[in-house]
């Protein structure tokens, strides 16, 4: 077992909050209904989820921001793992809430709280080693009785 970085972890953890408070200002400018993310977080196809969850894995497997770090030292390693988690993230929400926009059929708030929820998760330290977001889409898919259950992204000209 690989001993953890504790610096950065915290670097990480840091990152990570300050993104889910930037999604949780939106939300509450938005007035975003907890139904609303609920049921765009169920319509997400189980094969975004699947890769959100692959993905995740490999990122957490190579640590992808402390390779970052280990370019360069001090202020600048750490100027550079902030400016990954930056560009990864609007990276990730950009594929995805363009991905849920196709299935959903329109952007709306729900879907990038959805889909920053999801970037975040692939960011966050630690998360490699369980399926949470699997669990959480299981849940929600129960929660709306599986009514908006698709298995692969709409894919225009193909489906539908």
């Amino acid at each position: 077992m690989a001993k953890t970085n504790w610096n950065m972890w915290i670097v990480k953890m840091i990152a990570t909050s300050l993104g889910a408070g930037g999604i949780f200002w939106y939300v509450g400018q938005h007035s975003v209904a907890f139904n609303d993310i609920i049921t765009t977080f169920a319509s997400v196809p189980l094969l975004i989820i699947l890769l959100v969850e692959g993905i995740d894995k490999f990122v957490d497997m190579k640590d992808v921001l402390t390779s970052l770090y280990q370019q360069s030292s001090g202020a600048t390693g750490y100027a550079l793992v902030f400016a990954g988690a930056l560009l990864g993230f609007f990276g990730i929400l950009w594929a995805l809430a363009g991905t849920m926009t196709l299935n959903v059929g329109s952007m709306s708030p729900a879907v990038l709280v959805v889909a920053g929820l999801l970037a975040l998760y692939i960011l966050a330290p630690e998360t490699g080693d369980d399926e949470i977001i699997l669990y959480l889409w299981l849940g929600a898919t129960i929660a709306t009785v599986a009514k908006y259950l698709t298995l692969i992204p709409a894919i225009p000209g193909l489906t539908r």
